[in-house]
């Protein structure tokens, strides 16, 4: 260097702000945390694809809750039913994928860390993934894991069931009012909770998904939203995630009010068993991320992914991005040798069906699946 000076030293913005850089920070996406914490959470993928490489197709059966009414007063033989079982169908998946390329010159430029190996996979690679592949996966995991939750939400935004004490599936309006001396938010929280056991929902068994005033109601009570439902928190008070998605998704204010386990996600892995492997120049596999959000959530490590590490083997040219001319044509990016790592999920949810309670059940209509609207006045 010109005059005996060092040369900068060139810091990643992760190493200087550490767990605060903009580039690792992963929005909380509460409805797809609330299906990674059902009891079950993979029952239905599990026997969709079993690990083996085999993907079979699944069926839910159920019967109709017996209503009120259909017994009889007299002793007379007669026959009231003949149980049957009716079938459901798992809804058709949806794919999202997200693919990182880097070639060994940029790799060269930078610190030897970035050359570095770490073993990810289930099975992992033989020779491992790059660090620097590795870490803009994990920096990618923002924008794919919030486009998944996203996605759900859409799909649970069309699927609420009826509130019997309306009769209806749209949002049901509950006030939080807000008195300058007292605060006394929690009045609204008792009408909810009286609301949902009309709907025959256990308390302990309910969880919330929200943001906006339900959000603020969660705050007042000084409860820890970054680890729901530990040890500290109030057996009186529903399980609460925070989902700053959902207001454009269901409705500012808006929030969900589910029965655990009424939702159920669908996560199939193509990669497993004999498809996964070396196939030479690619190698097929699944893939965990130790992904923690910007509230300190862990659910998403659950969630698994499909993979396939290929070889670039050659200088070429490829699209980034998606990018076109003003023509429309893909505009190519000249690249060396190297790594693409490609990051895919096939993925979906199945809520109790519509017809699970006969129709003049009290609770026709309704799938453990509540919508609500939160006031201040």
């Amino acid at each position: 260097m010109p005059n005996g000076f060092l040369p900068p030293l060139l810091l990643t913005q992760k190493q200087v702000f550490q767990g605060i850089a903009p580039s690792t920070k992963l929005t909380p996406p509460g409805f797809l945390k609330m299906l990674l914490g059902n009891t079950t959470p993979n029952i239905v993928s599990s026997n969709t694809a079993n690990g083996s490489g085999h993907v079979r197709d699944v069926k839910i059966k159920y019967r109709q809750r017996i209503p009120t009414g259909k017994s009889v007063t007299t002793d007379d033989c007669s026959v009231q039913a003949r149980p049957m079982y009716s079938e459901a169908s798992i809804p058709a998946l949806s794919f999202r994928k997200y693919s990182i390329f880097l070639d060994y010159q940029t790799i060269a430029k930078y610190e030897q860390e970035a050359s570095q190996t770490v073993n990810i996979g289930r099975p992992a690679p033989p020779q491992g993934i790059l660090m620097e592949v590795f870490n803009a996966i994990m920096e990618a995991g923002n924008g794919l894991m919030g486009d998944i939750n996203k996605d759900l939400l859409i799909g649970q935004a069309a699927s609420f069931g009826k509130n019997v004490t309306t009769g209806l599936n749209t949002a049901k309006t509950v006030n939080f009012p807000l008195s300058t001396t007292s605060n006394p938010l929690n009045q609204g929280l008792s009408m909810l909770i009286s609301d949902i056991m009309e709907n025959e929902i256990r308390q302990g068994n309910m969880i919330i998904v929200g943001s906006g005033l339900i959000n603020n109601v969660y705050l007042q009570q000084g409860l820890n939203l970054a680890n729901t439902k530990d040890a500290n928190w109030p057996a009186s008070i529903p399980q609460f995630y925070y989902d700053p998605y959902a207001a454009t998704h269901f409705g500012a204010n808006k929030f969900g009010v589910f029965e655990k386990n009424s939702v159920q996600l669908i996560n199939i892995n193509k990669f497993d068993g004999f498809i996964g492997g070396d196939k030479m120049s690619t190698f097929l596999f699944t893939l965990q991320l130790p992904l923690v959000d910007s509230l300190g959530g862990t659910e998403l490590q659950s969630f698994k992914f499909d993979a396939q590490l290929r070889h670039i083997d050659c200088p070429t040219q490829i699209q980034i991005g998606g990018e076109v001319d003003s023509e429309g044509d893909p505009v190519l990016t000249s690249v060396d040798r190297g790594w693409v790592l490609d990051l895919m999920a096939n993925y979906g949810q199945f809520n109790i069906t519509s017809d699970a309670y006969a129709s003049t059940d009290r609770l026709t209509g309704n799938n453990g699946t509540l919508l609500y609207v939160a006031t201040n006045e």
